[in-house]
């Protein structure tokens, strides 16, 4: 069941005053070096898609062609397939110890792998599925995964084929420790035909989390990556740096590019003699600073999803006059907003300004198109997601 929305609905989320640049669609190297050029962004609504569905959905995936979309439903585990025209083709469950049961709930978000397959990460390794919830191929790591440590339908399944794919899967140290080892690698690639895991991805030498003299916890350091042009794109939480890797070789970045922020709040690190091992502890402050989440790549641009972070005399504000633990964390992620640029490749950050009742930019498909979900604001008895297209703001 789907439904559109036209753009003449969303006039008033566009910005009055500013300038947009019309480029025809028949240009399109023309059309992007205009959009490298900007120095700002708005997402315009061209169309929206109503799925009948009722749940706690978030978006995960669009397949190559356009055709489908992934959904997780984080309260039950439910892994879903839609058609982009709003139909449901499929409701999955694979939680859990079943025979074909990724172990636990999942850790990653569902991804597609090729055509009519999907995959996803669980405590047991990668599983993919055909479009009727069948298992179809496994690889499975050697050690067994810290679950604590890892940060549930995190974007952290990235594949770099119809084979192998790179995911953040952390144990292979057998550390019981809540910091990070400045020595171990961060990543894993699977392999469905070998049916392994390979260690990848040492820390790169210019980043904080390499000293082994101020160790972190992990929450600080989780990967956000994506892959485009045979390249990775990666940056840790807490560290306003962007990487670039070949995927031939991900030994050594080919590039480093800091984020050139107004301000970005980091959390220090600590002497390694101070760290309790068996401590996993996290308190509100953990939230209040500045992080890097998410990472989208499209036509050479980089998108980031991102918090600057709280002052301290702003997260003293915030806990004025507060008792109740669960307004402290309201408060906070009022004020801790978060936010999304394109990186630019000197670092400077070009803001891009959402439509109203818009939550998040969930991916971009192979046309150019930004899907976006909606912000829950007004309770709805439909699933709904935007179509934007993406314009430069003079």
């Amino acid at each position: 069941m789907s439904k559109l929305y036209f753009t003449r609905i969303y006039a008033g989320a566009i910005i009055l005053g500013s300038i947009l640049f019309q480029i025809s669609c028949g240009n399109k190297d023309s059309r992007n070096d205009v959009l490298l050029a900007a120095e700002s962004y708005e997402l315009e609504i061209i169309d929206s898609v109503m799925i009948d569905y009722l749940g706690a959905l978030s978006w995960s995936d669009i397949s190559i062609d356009g055709k489908y979309i992934l959904g997780y439903n984080y309260q039950n585990s439910d892994v879903l397939l839609f058609s982009t025209m709003g139909e449901v083709l499929g409701t999955f469950n694979k939680s859990g110890d079943q025979p074909d049961g990724i172990g636990g709930s999942a850790l990653s978000r569902p991804q597609f792998v090729k055509e009519n397959e999907w995959a996803i990460l669980g405590s047991k390794g990668v599983y993919a599925y055909n479009f009727q919830g069948e298992l179809t191929r496994t690889a499975k790591p050697g050690f067994s995964v810290s679950l604590s440590l890892t940060i549930s339908n995190a974007n952290i399944l990235h594949f770099l084929d119809e084979d192998r794919a790179l995911t953040h899967f952390m144990g292979r140290d057998e550390s019981s420790t809540f910091y990070i080892n400045p020595k171990s690698t961060q990543l894993e690639i699977s392999d469905f035909k070998s049916g392994d895991f390979t260690a990848s991805l040492p820390l790169p030498e210019g980043s904080k989390f390499k000293n082994p003299e101020k160790i972190h916890n992990l929450l600080t350091a989780s990967p956000a990556m994506d892959i485009q042009n045979g390249n990775l794109y990666i940056a840790f939480k807490n560290e306003p740096k962007l990487w670039v890797y070949s995927l031939n070789d991900l030994e050594k970045p080919i590039k480093e590019i800091n984020m050139l922020f107004d301000k970005f709040i980091q959390k220090d690190g600590i002497s390694p003699d101070k760290a309790e091992d068996d401590n996993v502890g996290i308190n509100i402050k953990d939230f209040t600073y500045g992080s890097i989440d998410k990472i989208i790549t499209h036509n050479e641009m980089v998108l980031i999803h991102y918090t600057n972070g709280l002052t301290e005399t702003e997260y003293n504000e915030v806990n004025e006059g507060l008792e109740n633990p669960m307004d402290a964390f309201s408060a906070i992620f009022k004020m801790n907003k978060r936010k999304y640029a394109f990186l630019g490749d000197d670092g400077t950050i070009k803001p891009i300004n959402l439509p109203e009742n818009v939550g998040n930019i969930e991916f971009v498909d192979k046309d150019g198109i930004y899907w976006l979900s909606y912000n829950r604001e007004e309770e709805l008895d439909y699933e709904l997601i935007f179509k934007a297209k993406l314009k430069a703001v003079e």
